[in-house]
């Protein structure tokens, strides 16, 4: 898949989630600026940003999403910030959501942006690209993850099992 990734983007430190959701928006054919997709998401170039911080920015961006995770004892302000901005848009949030759960999202057409650690050590959003049985690509790799792996990664501290569920249907449904 050949995509023009902006030059902004590319150069932004810690850019997995605002990658993510550039990502969704170019399906549409909707180019976003990043400047203002960091800033909504209040993007940290050390960090990144947290996947609640994702979810509330795409609802203002007009898609209905749910976030799915674990209990996270360790939450930071910007964090509380974004869970309460959450509460009052209505996004549901719920258990974290099993593999199959996730396959079975795709499947039904849904996005779908996971937060697992890499391999590095590092946390991470990826936007799914596909997903089976054995397993699971993502737009911002080359290579597929097996599910084994992916299901460790998920695990790690401080990872929550972290999903965000991304329904386009009444989005879809403005924009014609």
């Amino acid at each position: 898949m050949a995509t023009d990734i902006p030059q902004e983007l590319q150069e932004l430190e810690a850019n997995s989630g605002i990658f993510a959701i550039w990502m969704v928006f170019h399906h549409y054919g909707i180019d976003l600026e990043i400047s203002d997709l960091a800033q909504l998401c209040r993007h940290d170039p050390d960090a990144g940003t947290s996947t609640i911080a994702l979810c509330v920015a795409l609802q203002k961006l007009g898609l209905d999403v749910v976030f799915s995770t674990d209990f996270d004892s360790h939450l930071q302000d910007n964090e509380v910030h974004f869970y309460a901005e959450a509460k009052q848009l209505n996004i549901p949030i719920q258990p974290a959501i099993s593999y199959s759960q996730i396959q079975h999202a795709v499947e039904q057409g849904q996005f779908v942006i996971v937060y697992y650690d890499t391999l590095e050590g590092v946390g991470n959003h990826s936007l799914i690209y596909g997903i089976d049985d054995e397993q699971i690509e993502f737009f911002d790799s080359f290579e597929a993850m097996p599910k084994s792996v992916f299901e460790q990664q998920r695990q790690v501290e401080g990872i929550c099992r972290q999903a965000i569920l991304i329904d386009d249907r009444t989005f879809v449904v403005r924009a014609q």
